[in-house]
């Protein structure tokens, strides 16, 4: 129990003591400001008591409940031993406070007995405060404010569950958004390996059959078919190269769809972000070399995975012998497996690639030699 209790301290908040303290006080000027009274004979011990009524009201948001019948417990001790002391006009808006607090917190049949204990504590001042035979009366007019200040709770505690619901499911939905495109990648990997096997056998038998034909004795034939060899060598290489940096990527080609380039961006942004997203083109635009056309498009598309939804600015810039890229939006947390991604892409054209952040907003910028993929 004593574990509980300090668990429950370590939870209130400033405001939960505050609102305490200032019950507590507005008691102490209630009953001094009641002076006038006849009937008023102060005790220290009244005055002691009194206020202790108020004190459970720390406690409302952590345990409503347990707030709440401390509360009344205490109102039956104070009216016990200093019934004169208890007065409506202050215990009825801790009451309201109560009630709200347990339709804001508790689930459904948990809330209903906090506004019964709401009840219980108005009652039990009407019957002691309220002038002769008229406490039901008075129950009439308050049970009603106090029923409306309870559903009020309700509804803010249902609209706190709709959107942690929401929140929830946008989690739910970019998990299954990712595993997704992890299978893809992994499909598209699958695909570019058979690619690579097929084409070294192709090529190999080319190689092959040309290392045969040079066998022939004339050494001008001989000559011609070396530098044969050394040239269909040299594209073999380069097509390897190709094929093992899409295998390095997280992301495959589509067998039926041709290479995206530097044109598809346009379209990149709408699918990714919509009409909120905007594309910059500075320089003079021109044809790249088709390696580096896709490692541009990879890029934005790895950039873009690292920043919130809108809005998002992309510029490509077209220099005399580099091509840069400008990504920057709102930071999503984490983002360090899409910056990584495009690092990778970036390495693999010995360019050079920056990232930062400030205020909640990323910029990266990546800078590709024109001649990389030639």
């Amino acid at each position: 129990m004593l574990d509980s209790l300090k668990l429950a301290t370590r939870r209130l908040g400033v405001r939960d003591i505050a609102l305490a303290v200032l019950f507590c006080v507005g008691s102490v000027a209630y009953i001094i400001g009641d002076r006038s009274a006849d009937a008023y004979k102060p005790s220290v011990a009244a005055a002691i008591l009194f206020p202790l009524i108020f004190v459970p009201v720390a406690w409302r948001r952590v345990a409503p409940l347990a707030a709440a019948g401390a509360t009344l417990a205490i109102l039956v001790a104070s009216i016990l031993a200093f019934g004169e002391f208890v007065r409506c006009g202050i215990v009825l808006p801790l009451a309201l406070v109560l009630a709200f607090s347990a339709g804001a917190q508790l689930p459904w049949r948990l809330n209903l007995v906090g506004l019964s204990l709401a009840w219980a504590i108005e009652l039990t001042v009407c019957l002691f405060d309220s002038p002769e035979g008229a406490p039901l009366s008075a129950m009439v007019f308050v049970a009603p404010i106090t029923a409306a200040v309870w559903g009020a709770g309700c509804l803010l505690r249902s609209r706190g569950i709709v959107a942690d619901k929401l929140a929830t499911r946008t989690v739910e939905l970019r998990e299954a958004r990712d595993r997704r495109a992890r299978l893809e990648v992994t499909a598209d990997r699958a695909r570019v390996s058979g690619e690579l096997d097929e084409l070294l056998q192709r090529r190999l038998g080319e190689l092959a059959a040309l290392a045969e034909a040079g066998q022939s004795a004339d050494p001008a034939a001989a000559t011609a078919a070396l530098q044969e060899i050394e040239v269909e060598s040299r594209l073999t290489l380069d097509q390897m190269r190709t094929v093992v940096g899409i295998l390095r990527d997280d992301a495959g080609l589509d067998e039926r769809s041709p290479q995206p380039t530097l044109v598809h961006l346009d379209a990149l942004l709408l699918r990714a972000r919509g009409s909120d997203a905007r594309l910059t083109v500075e320089g003079s635009p021109r044809v790249l070399p088709a390696g580096v056309e896709l490692s541009a498009y990879r890029i934005v598309e790895h950039l873009l995975d690292a920043l919130e939804d809108v809005p998002v600015d992309v510029t490509v810039r077209f220099g005399d012998d580099a091509l840069e890229l400008s990504v920057s939006g709102p930071a999503r947390r984490p983002n360090a497996a899409a910056i990584k991604r495009a690092q990778e892409r970036v390495q693999l054209h010995r360019g050079t690639l920056r990232s930062s952040t400030s205020g909640g907003r990323a910029q990266a910028i990546a800078s590709l030699p024109m001649l990389a993929g030639a």
